[in-house]
C-alpha cells in the first residue's frame, strides 16, 4: 500500500513535466534507488497516459499516484487512470473526500495551522507542506510544537542534501522533484540511484520521536 511505502521511505518522487518516454527511465533509476513512490504531475505531457502505462509496468513494485491535482475533475481522470495516491499542492475537502470515498491515499497541499488542522479533522493522515524550501526546517517545527499529531511531508526546495534537515524538525517525509530532475535531464542515472538511495537513507536516519 501506497502509506505503507511512505511510512517505510519517507520519499515521494515528484516527475514534472516529462512524457513517458522520459518518465520511464526516470522511475527505472528511482526503484534501484529505493524510492517506492513516484508522483506523475497532472500539468506533465499526457500525465494520465503516463500514468496508466507506469502503473501497468511497476505494479506490485513502485506506486504510481498523481500529483498536481487541483480539482475533483483531475482526480477522478487520476483515479480513472489507475493513480494510486493523489497529491495536491492546495486544500480542497472535496478532492480529500472524494480519495477517501475510493480508499486512496490523499496528501493535501497546506500551508498555515489553520490548513493542516483542517485536513487533520477531515481525516488525513500525511498533509503536504508547500512550498516548504520558502519557510525552512524551523517552519515545521515551530507548526509542530502545537500540532504534534500531524505528519508533514515537506516539498518545494527539498533534496538529499537537506532533507536530513527536515527531518530533525520533525517532518515525517520528503517530496523531491527538481534535484532529482536536473540528474535525469544530464542522464546522469547512476546520479538518480545515489541521490534516492541518499534519502531513503536520511529518512531511516531521522531522530526518534519524542
Amino acid at each position: 500500500m501506497p502509506t505503507c511505502a511512505l511510512r517505510a521511505t519517507g520519499t515521494v518522487a515528484i516527475l514534472r513535466g516529462r512524457p513517458y518516454a522520459q518518465a520511464a527511465p526516470l522511475v527505472r533509476a528511482l526503484y534501484a534507488g529505493g524510492v517506492r513512490l513516484a508522483e506523475v504531475t497532472a500539468d506533465s505531457p499526457d500525465a494520465f497516459e503516463t500514468v496508466a502505462k507506469l502503473r501497468k509496468i511497476w505494479d506490485g513494485k513502485m506506486y504510481i499516484g498523481s500529483g498536481t491535482i487541483t480539482d475533483e475533475h483531475r482526480c477522478a481522470c487520476a483515479l480513472k487512470a489507475g493513480a494510486q495516491f493523489i497529491v495536491m499542492p492546495n486544500y480542497r475537502s472535496e478532492v480529500v473526500s472524494l480519495c477517501q470515498r475510493n480508499g486512496i491515499l490523499v496528501l493535501p497541499g497546506v500551508f498555515t495551522p489553520s490548513e493542516i488542522q483542517a485536513a487533520l479533522a477531515q481525516g488525513c493522515e500525511y498533509v503536504k507542506l508547500f512550498p516548504a524550501g520558502r519557510m525552512g526546517p524551523g517552519y515545521i517545527r515551530d507548526i509542530l510544537s502545537p500540532l504534534r499529531g500531524a505528519k508533514i511531508v515537506a516539498v518545494g526546495g527539498i533534496s538529499a542534501d537537506n532533507a536530513p534537515q527536515y527531518y530533525a524538525a520533525g517532518a515525517a517525509g520528503v517530496g523531491v522533484g527538481g534535484s532529482l530532475g536536473a540528474l535525469a535531464d544530464a542522464d546522469d542515472w547512476d546520479g538518480v540511484v545515489q541521490q534516492a538511495q541518499r534519502l531513503v537513507s536520511a529518512f531511516c536516519a531521522r531522530p526518534a520521536k519524542e
